[in-house]
């Protein structure tokens, strides 16, 4: 059946789905209304934990990953969008993707395993769903029609890009795109519902169907979490109204960034280097311009500043 082999491939995709645990169980956080800590220096915030609705805990920020065995803290940082962020481009966000080479796009995936009955397919091949049953959650409203839906990034790619995103790599960028690894994190909803809602964070929107809430805003702070994406303060506080209509409200930790308002700060890379914006800004941070091969300027090497234009082809960019 094609939900068995779904649970499947998400419980080995990425790790981070746990079936069969509560929401108890993967949220221990601290409470996120009302309770902001100020920010440390040096760059580093080391919050003395107080909780509100009830939790303790002692992990620190930044240590939001869910991996399968193991039941992880979320933490959101709490930080306003910078004042200079580079201009956010949908086409750098890669979707949908077949990431398995089974036929199946990212799409179709996730209407597959979100069906509440065997779905049918529009040919023999398999590749593409044409019709199931399905709970548009932001609605309530009962789908069978595979053309009605959209699936929507719970966290716009917009706001990702926005809440730090900005600064990743184009195979992350790729990565939160076609996500299935969090089977909150890509949904499926009504195409109207899905456009009312566009980019708008929890202070600008919230799902028509209230009893949908909880879920909604549990889903929003894992996802900022395990990818260690900001909220705005106004955010924060919609979040927190909404975590208060569960019936067991969680308790989410809340830390005040000491970021600037600049997007100046570099995003680490998978190879762990530093990346910004422009070179003025690697130029601003002390970064150390380095010899091309090309040429007798010094610059700064093209993965450090990507979206600079490398004329010579040696790998150093804005040299001078």
């Amino acid at each position: 059946m094609e939900l068995a082999k779904r649970s499947v491939r998400r419980a080995k995709g990425t790790g981070r789905y746990l079936p069969g645990l509560g929401l108890s169980c993967l949220l221990v956080l601290a409470s996120f209304s009302g309770c902001y800590l100020e920010p440390g220096t040096g760059g580093t915030t080391q919050p003395a934990r107080t909780p509100v609705l009830g939790a303790t805990s002692t992990s620190q920020p930044g240590e939001s990953e869910i991996t399968a065995g193991t039941v992880s803290e979320l933490t959101i940082t709490v930080a306003e969008f910078p004042d200079d962020l580079p201009a956010y481009d949908r086409d750098d966000w890669l979707h949908w993707i077949d990431e398995d080479d089974d036929c199946q796009n990212t799409r179709h995936e996730v209407l597959i395993d979100e069906s509440r009955s065997p779905v049918t397919y529009k040919n023999d091949r398999q590749c593409q769903v044409k019709a199931g049953l399905w709970l548009g959650k932001f609605t309530g409203a009962t789908v069978t029609e595979a053309s009605e839906l959209d699936i929507d990034h719970l966290v716009p790619l917009a706001n990702a890009h926005r809440s730090g995103g900005w600064a990743w790599t184009p195979e992350r960028k790729q990565q939160f795109a076609n996500s299935l690894g969090d089977p909150g994190h890509l949904i499926a909803v009504t195409s109207g519902a899905n456009r009312s809602k566009g980019a708008k964070s929890p202070d600008q929107w919230r799902p028509p169907d209230e009893s949908y809430w909880c879920e909604y805003a549990t889903d929003w702070t894992r996802v900022k979490s395990t990818w260690q994406l900001t909220a705005t303060r106004a955010e924060a506080r919609a979040l927190g109204e909404m975590l208060q209509t569960c019936d067991d409200p969680p308790d989410v930790t809340v830390v005040e960034s000491d970021r600037s308002s600049r997007a100046v700060s570099p995003a680490p890379t998978a190879g762990g280097d530093r990346r910004y914006p422009t070179c003025d800004e690697a130029e601003r941070a002390g970064e150390e311009r380095v010899q091309g091969s090309k040429g007798q300027g010094r610059g700064f090497p093209k993965p450090m500043v990507p979206g600079a234009l490398d004329g010579d082809g040696d790998g150093v960019v804005c040299e001078r």
